[in-house]
């Protein structure tokens, strides 16, 4: 039998809390009432994983022309907005409106590095 209680369990939308045991909502709500630094640090330290994520599986379907960093620069930029905007009264979670936000911001470079006005495909 385990000790731990209902709210050391992870539920089905996502992580709840940091690794170091804090949990997430009371940080996001630290953040949202205004803009705790301390707390966009913790969020920051917590989700960035999927900027890089994100950045790693574009850059490898892209030509070598292209830097990763240029790609990393344009996500990590949508990232910060990402925490500005999200809402989860709106949004379903944070990892589905951040990485299509860094998404977004890739794709945009990415047009503005090879001249595309059309979208590939993968990247949708």
């Amino acid at each position: 039998m385990s000790n731990e209680t209902e709210d050391d369990q992870p539920t089905v939308r996502g992580a709840t809390h940091t690794p170091d045991g804090k949990e997430l909502r009371k940080i996001w709500d630290k953040y949202r009432s205004g803009g705790d630094v301390e707390s966009r640090n913790e969020l920051t330290e917590f989700y960035y994983d999927m900027v890089r994520a994100n950045t790693e599986n574009i850059a490898k379907i892209l030509v070598e022309a292209i830097e990763e960093g240029d790609l990393g620069q344009a996500g990590a930029v949508a990232f910060f907005e990402a925490m500005n905007e999200f809402d989860p009264a709106v949004h379903n979670s944070f990892e589905e409106f951040g990485s299509l936000a860094i998404r977004k911001a890739i794709v945009d470079e990415i047009r503005g590095l090879v001249g595309s006005e059309e979208t590939p495909d993968d990247l949708q």
